[in-house]
């Protein structure tokens, strides 16, 4: 039983970092996107 623990853990760490990669990438894109839309709405609403 001992055995399996570490087969299971590692899996589950290496699931827990696939989430928390998705995770960061996500808040990168809302990061960048955000303030790229804010930036184009600015130059829109200053060329009118």
């Amino acid at each position: 039983m001992s055995h399996d623990v570490p087969k299971k853990a590692s899996s589950q760490s290496a699931n827990d970092a696939q989430k928390a990669m998705r995770f960061i990438a996500l808040k990168a894109a809302i990061f960048i996107l955000v303030p790229l839309v804010a930036a184009v709405l600015a130059v829109l609403v200053l060329l009118k």
